[in-house]
């Protein structure tokens, strides 16, 4: 686990939570704790001290807030700075540039159960996606759609699952926003990422669209976690759900 380095995105603006907060998403209190807070505890339970932040919005405010971590572990920046125009795809790729081995891939504004992360880590298989619990009639969720041999083929995000999609795959559960990388796998999805970059159409695209790429010919198999103990926040109603979640 102490080889594993753990990628955070965190460069966005959070614009569907700016009527609660206009400091950077993943400073978010949590019952006293921030978001950064539950995931740097996560990440030490588990071992992991290489940490790699990608900043954006109001970054001077995040790094200097995350300068208290640095005793406990290495962490370096990646930088999205044109983070209103580019999407969190560039801040993935800046991210893989700082990335040389394996890694796990967060998404800034989860919490989750530090069991979760446990478990996800210590499973054996090098390449997976963690999946939580959902309904595939769910619009909002991250539905993750399998193929017959259990690997995830694609994801499906805001939108229905067309009957097409349902026919060809079958749903594994919500794509809650950790993804475990080898080292192999790693160098494929930075020439995927900048391959995609290099279209100016997906500039500001978000990773799950290079994702749904890379996935066509790539094995990720899921990781049902174990616990519903996991949110992702996206809005005000969210953020009511964590606190009561982890109270």
């Amino acid at each position: 686990m102490s080889q594993l380095t753990a990628l955070i995105l965190a460069a966005g603006y959070g614009s569907r939570i700016s009527d609660v907060t206009t400091d950077p998403k993943s400073l978010l209190k949590i019952n006293e704790k921030s978001l950064m807070d539950w995931h740097f505890e996560a990440l030490k339970e588990v071992g992991i001290r290489n940490v790699i932040v990608v900043t954006g919005y109001k970054r001077d405010v995040l790094e200097a807030y995350l300068a208290k971590f640095k005793l406990d572990f290495d962490i370096h920046f990646a930088i999205n700075d044109d983070y209103r125009v580019k999407g969190n795809t560039y801040s993935f790729y800046y991210g893989l540039e700082k990335t040389h081995g394996d890694f796990l891939l967060f998404d800034a504004d989860l919490i989750y159960d530090t069991k979760i992360l446990k478990e996800f880590v210590n499973d054996k298989n090098s390449n997976q996606i963690l999946v939580g619990e959902s309904s595939i009639d769910d619009i909002e969720s991250a539905k993750a759609m399998i193929d017959k041999d259990g690997f995830v083929r694609m994801t499906i995000d805001k939108r229905a699952v067309s009957e097409e999609e349902r026919t060809n795959f079958s749903f594994a559960g919500e794509a809650i926003g950790i993804l475990k990388f080898s080292k192999a796998y790693r160098d494929d999805m930075y020439q995927a990422c900048k391959s995609f970059l290099a279209e100016e159409k997906n500039i500001s695209k978000n990773w799950e669209h290079v994702m749904n790429e890379f996935l066509l010919n790539h094995d990720m198999s899921m990781h049902l976690a174990v616990s519903d103990r996991w949110v992702e926040i996206d809005n005000k109603e969210d953020l009511e759900k964590a606190k009561r979640l982890f109270e």
